[in-house]
């Protein structure tokens, strides 16, 4: 009888040491089983992008005519870099911003040199439309009024909206993350995105500059999905024109500790023959964000256009 009684005794503690064990892995975040190695994470178990991140990259968006591959190995970055220097100096000799940008490589994600942000389609190409086109165009050399001009050069911002861009100057971004909202500072126009995490987008009628951008995790990626670009600032952006009706699919991988792989989708039927992506990575940085003062719109947009209309009689 005792030794039936010591047994189940012994039963009982083995039972509840067991279901006790359950009961804490239960209770564990998702993330602690997940071993993604030197990542930093957050108390909610996801990756935690919080600090300051630097995109000093020269590689333009669409690939260069001097190569053909997307991957290359050093003495061919060397070649471009050097290319896109030269030609830097030579296309923008009154603005030291444009002609000695801060940038000193081309893009390196996960450790490859990128000779263009565009990975897909895979020639490197802007799959323009003709709608795209005259856009683009326009973009380029609209001086009928202030508004046909691009929002940076009106001191309205648009680096950091979706996607965000690779600049000559001032490319830093601070993320700030709570278990609701990621905030996402970028130092050029001083520019902050709050970004709700799990949230509904807002109806098409409220307008915002930089569209609804609202964000989910997939895993260890943080997803932004952009929509409702509103008309007024959608196709004048920097770098990459887009129609109000684009959608957006920003990614946001932690590829080390101090590597963030940015990827973005942009679809677009009316400007784009086919949805196009780019990518570039953010490098962890010690540097800090420093003001960030606009004046072009104040000043230089009055003799801009005045400017066009001496140049250009048809300039209304």
């Amino acid at each position: 009888m005792r030794a039936r009684t010591a047994v189940r005794s012994v039963l009982s503690v083995a039972m509840a040491a067991s279901m006790g064990a359950v009961i804490a892995c239960a209770a564990l975040p998702p993330a602690v089983a997940q071993t993604a190695p030197g990542i930093p994470r957050s108390a909610d178990g996801h990756p935690d992008f919080a600090g300051i991140w630097s995109t000093r990259w020269l590689t333009p968006t669409e690939r260069p005519a001097s190569v053909k591959t997307l991957v290359l190995d050093k003495p061919e970055a060397e070649r471009l870099k050097k290319e896109i220097l030269v030609r830097a100096d030579a296309n923008n000799p009154l603005d030291p911003e444009l002609a000695a940008p801060e940038g000193d490589t081309l893009a390196i994600v996960r450790g490859e040199f990128r000779s263009s942000l565009i990975i897909d389609p895979p020639d490197g190409k802007l799959p323009y439309t003709a709608q795209g086109r005259e856009a683009l165009r326009g973009y380029i050399g609209g001086l009928d009024g202030p508004e046909q001009r691009m929002t940076t050069e009106r001191c309205l911002g648009g680096v950091a909206w979706a996607p965000m861009q690779i600049r000559s100057a001032s490319m830093l971004h601070r993320f700030v993350m709570t278990p609701g909202f990621i905030v996402l500072h970028t130092e050029a126009y001083d520019e902050t995105r709050i970004l709700p995490i799990g949230a509904q987008h807002q109806p098409a009628a409220i307008e915002r500059p930089g569209g609804d951008s609202i964000a989910r995790w997939d895993g260890d990626v943080l997803v932004v999905d952009t929509r409702n670009l509103n008309p007024k600032f959608a196709v004048h952006g920097i770098i990459t024109v887009t129609s109000p009706a684009a959608t957006i699919l920003e990614r946001f991988e932690m590829a080390g500790p101090n590597e963030i792989v940015y990827t973005y989708t942009i679809n677009d039927p009316a400007y784009y023959s086919q949805p196009w992506t780019g990518q570039y990575s953010l490098e962890r940085t010690s540097d800090e964000i420093f003001e960030f003062a606009c004046h072009e719109g104040n000043y230089a947009m009055s003799g801009m256009l005045a400017g066009a209309r001496r140049t250009q009689p048809s300039a209304k």
